[in-house]
């Protein structure tokens, strides 16, 4: 990595690291369309870690340690974001897009299947992943709402994905990203406690911000179209055969009442699909309530599978 930024993310990434998993393994990883970084602790059966919208695979740092007590956790940047390849997701079609990736990057990682947690965006793109190749996927966690089993998104989400006015406002919004700013938007849209988020971690989002904007923006309308258009995991659960676990943070700015009512419908009619509410917790409720998700992880996962290469 050779510019300005990239120097400052991977400093902000290792002060983090050394912070919380220092034991952590960073490396480069390629897949078809660019390369990216992963970072990876723990041995025995695979776990993939698959981060939201606008952030990267820093935001799992503070549960690494504990996830990989039984488990090899590897959390991967997505493309455009962390110290990924930039990435314009103009054009793209988003469901195709992270099956391509995750497919990627499972064989840059020589693993044929694995067990999933993924967040946000993330999620929806593991779930696309898992009901086109279930085989590749032994379980999926869902930590945070994926979108796509309503229409609905919140308010600033929603205005930077409309046509025209959608990129300058993101811009706007996104151009000078501080501690503080971060902070105050994390607590917005992603945690109940934002005051809980430790300045090393608002390091990486700032300097994460400031060089993927232009990637996160993009995403962030390639998504808004395809919620508008049509509802990807309502109405009819994608994944038959692959045992579910969505934790629902109690604040989650994400789950509408429409929302929680139209996953209580998918865990009645399906009963590989559990819901489990985390008390105190918003969008990403593991940075609320870490023990409690790390427990409820761990409950759900099998811990002596062995890993498939």
């Amino acid at each position: 990595m050779g510019t300005e930024i990239d120097r400052e993310l991977e400093q902000a990434h290792a002060t983090l690291l050394a912070r919380h998993a220092p034991d952590t393994r960073v490396r480069r990883v390629r897949w078809s369309q660019g390369e990216t970084q992963v970072l990876e602790l723990g041995a025995g059966p695979p776990l993939l870690l698959v981060h939201g919208g606008g952030d990267g695979a820093f935001e799992w740092v503070p549960i690494l340690p504990a996830l990989a007590r039984t488990r090899r956790v590897v959390a991967v940047d997505r493309p455009g974001h962390g110290l990924s390849d930039p990435f314009d997701y103009g054009g793209v079609d988003l469901l195709d897009h992270g099956r391509t990736f995750l497919g990627d990057i499972l064989d840059s990682l020589e693993l044929t299947r694995t067990d999933i947690a993924a967040n946000s965006i993330g999620g929806l793109l593991s779930a696309a992943f898992a009901s086109e190749v279930p085989d590749r996927v032994s379980r999926l966690v869902l930590a945070g709402a994926p979108p796509g089993v309503t229409r609905e998104a919140p308010l600033p989400l929603r205005l930077m994905s409309l046509p025209l006015v959608g990129q300058p406002l993101g811009r706007l919004m996104m151009g000078n990203p501080t501690r503080e700013g971060n902070r105050k938007f994390w607590g917005q849209l992603q945690v109940a406690h934002p005051e809980r988020l430790e300045d090393a971690f608002l390091d990486v989002d700032v300097a994460h911000t400031r060089r993927n904007r232009d990637s996160i923006l993009s995403l962030i309308r390639c998504a808004g179209r395809l919620i508008r258009a049509r509802l990807v995991l309502g109405d009819r659960w994608p994944m038959p055969r692959i045992t579910t676990l969505f934790l629902q943070g109690e604040h989650d700015a994400f789950i509408s009442r429409r929302a929680e009512q139209a996953w209580a419908a998918i865990a009645a009619e399906k009963p590989n699909v559990r819901v489990a509410r985390i008390p105190g917790a918003g969008h990403l409720p593991w940075l609320d309530q870490p023990e409690r998700v790390v427990a409820e992880i761990e409950g759900f996962l099998p811990t002596r599978r062995m890993a498939t290469r």
